[in-house]
């Protein structure tokens, strides 16, 4: 399976089509191992998330990824082969003072990649009409919602030579 992104260049507004683990903003192949470069990845526990984190620091990048609750996950056990490159922040996109905080405590820092990969499906059982009021609710301000509200208030933590991806489920 092949994943591209489509990004936003900020200043231009111009759509680029690009594959986030392969390539940069203009389209150069990202060097085997770039020590400066670093990475704040929006759910980071598992799935492609965690996979992008994983290969970001086989890349040499310093990666900072979230987790939603305090659990120990798969994140955490990739930090004792990282070489202190992979912190982990705790953080619900649902609740924006959590985002806040987040952006409070990164604040001094800068991000070539910020990466939202945060989301939720909805129960798989039945039909459209079959879905809950609720339940759509709470699907679409996890998987709509509260992404534009990460790149809202966490977008100043990236150049604007940076990248803001996002990518959610449904």
């Amino acid at each position: 399976m092949m994943v591209f992104l489509c990004a936003v260049d900020i200043d231009s507004g111009q759509t680029t089509r690009k594959d986030p683990v392969t390539s940069t903003m203009k389209g150069k192949e990202m060097p085997p191992s770039s020590l400066e470069k670093s990475a704040l990845i929006i759910g980071a526990s598992r799935g492609l998330g965690y996979a992008l984190a994983q290969e970001y620091l086989n890349r040499g990048w310093h990666v900072v990824g979230t987790v939603r609750g305090l659990n120990k996950t798969k994140l955490h056990a990739l930090m004792d082969t990282s070489d202190g490159r992979l912190e982990i922040e705790t953080v619900d996109i649902t609740v924006p003072e959590q985002i806040t905080g987040l952006h409070e405590r990164l604040t001094s820092r800068r991000f070539d990649l910020l990466f939202i990969n945060a989301g939720v499906g909805n129960q798989p059982d039945g039909t459209v009409g079959e879905v809950s009021t609720e339940e759509f609710v709470r699907v679409m301000i996890t998987n709509a919602l509260s992404p534009m509200r990460v790149i809202e208030t966490l977008q100043d933590l990236v150049p604007s030579t940076g990248t803001i991806a996002v990518m959610s489920s449904g």
